[in-house]
């Protein structure tokens, strides 16, 4: 079995309640959490999937565009897209991105972040923005369907109860917050199926293991801070990364590239950064809602030889017999550095090397050299299990 088959064998073991949702906080970063890959075996749905991970529908749906939902086929290699740039807003108690559909608990030590899919309310029962507070927690609560709700319900010719008991027939689940809109709570669901979906009548639903643990942990009085941001823009290290989600149907000026251009001026701000604009178009389009690296600081130390006004040095001339993994082919210089700076990033011995294809000048990202086929097949294969990102084992001609 190949090393990734066994990530992934590694990784599928994990049980639901089990995923990545505690991240550390790390100063002046704003990436947490990391990509990885499992394997589907023939009975799995995407959603199966998900659900064992602590993955939202859409957010698998979304990273993971050419899988079949529902047979993605046995052994084919799914993305958790359990990696994110934390949303624009103060890092203190809850925070809910709603187009990303995922709710981010701070601790009050300021050292970790708790992160869970979510559910939100539907296109005609929108989920509000702004600043609440949880006023009231319940455990086994009972439902009492607002006039709204029940009118709803009677058009479909169908019938609610003024009160539905706690139970297993409960949509609140086991546990529900009521927010500083009495109308509104977070709460946990008979239907763990669809989480990660827009779902609701505008509450926030979490899966029942999950809310089960948040309710634990916040106080009442807690702040909650929903916010409408499809992209996210934040550094890691040196390397600047876009996250995109398909924009929420109702939000018609999030529906073009200006928010995300936006988002990528804030994070730059005053900072001497080059931003590869073709890349910050490219990510916005594709709303995987993965993190990928668009920008570099201009005064990246890692990388000397790629500083502003520099043309990218040439890797020193391998001797026969000498192996790299070349991992990226570019005729713009910026892509390429975008790339090596992510590489150099993660601790990989990377190098820029400038060729020519006809009278074009290519450059070409390096891992290496490594002393034969063997060690660079090995290299290949650290990249793909640490950064999702597959090269090719090259040897260079004297």
């Amino acid at each position: 079995m190949s090393a990734l088959a066994l990530l992934g064998a590694w990784a599928w073991s994990l049980s639901a309640g089990l995923g990545a949702t505690t991240l550390s906080l790390q100063p002046g970063s704003d990436l947490v959490g990391e990509l990885r890959h499992v394997e589907a075996r023939h009975e799995h749905t995407l959603i199966d999937i998900a659900r064992s991970h602590q993955v939202g529908f859409e957010a698998i749906r979304n990273a993971n565009p050419d899988l079949n939902t529902w047979i993605p086929g046995e052994g084919a290699r799914v993305l958790l897209p359990l990696q994110f740039v934390l949303p624009d807003a103060p890092r203190r108690d809850i925070v809910i991105n709603l187009p990303e559909m995922r709710l981010y608990y701070f601790a009050a030590d300021g050292k970790q972040v708790m992160s869970y899919p979510v559910s939100i309310g539907r296109m005609d029962w929108d989920t509000p923005l702004g600043t609440l507070k949880i006023t009231e927690k319940r455990e086994n609560p009972t439902w009492t369907p607002p006039r709204s709700v029940r009118e709803s319900y009677a058009a479909q010719g169908k019938t609610l109860p003024a009160v539905v008991p706690a139970g297993p027939d409960n949509p609140l689940g086991e546990f529900a917050m009521r927010l500083s809109r009495p109308s509104y709570l977070i709460h946990g669901t008979n239907w763990s199926t669809g989480i990660g979906m827009r779902a609701t009548h505008g509450c926030i639903r979490m899966d029942n293991n999950d809310i089960r643990t948040l309710y634990g942990r916040v106080p009442v009085g807690t702040s909650v801070n929903i916010v409408n941001q499809p992209f996210k823009a934040g550094w890691k290290g040196d390397v600047l990364y876009l996250e995109a989600h398909p924009p929420l149907e109702e939000f018609k000026e999030d529906h073009s590239i200006t928010p995300a251009i936006q988002r990528i001026m804030a994070a730059v701000g005053e900072k001497p950064a080059r931003v590869d604009w073709t890349r910050v178009r490219e990510v916005a389009e594709a709303a995987t809602g993965v993190p990928q690296p668009v920008g570099y600081r201009g005064e990246l130390t890692a990388l000397p030889e790629l500083r502003l006004g520099q043309r990218p040095a040439v890797a020193p001339e391998a001797d026969a017999g000498d192996w790299f993994v070349q991992m990226g082919s570019f005729s713009e210089v910026d892509r390429a550095r975008v790339l090596s700076a992510r590489l150099e990033q993660e601790g990989f011995p990377v190098n820029v090397s400038q060729f020519s294809k006809g009278e074009r000048p290519m450059y070409r990202v390096l891992l290496g050299p490594v002393q034969d086929r063997a060690a660079a097949t090995d290299l290949g294969e650290q990249v793909a299990r640490r950064m999702l990102i597959e090269g090719m084992v090259i040897q260079l001609p004297r």
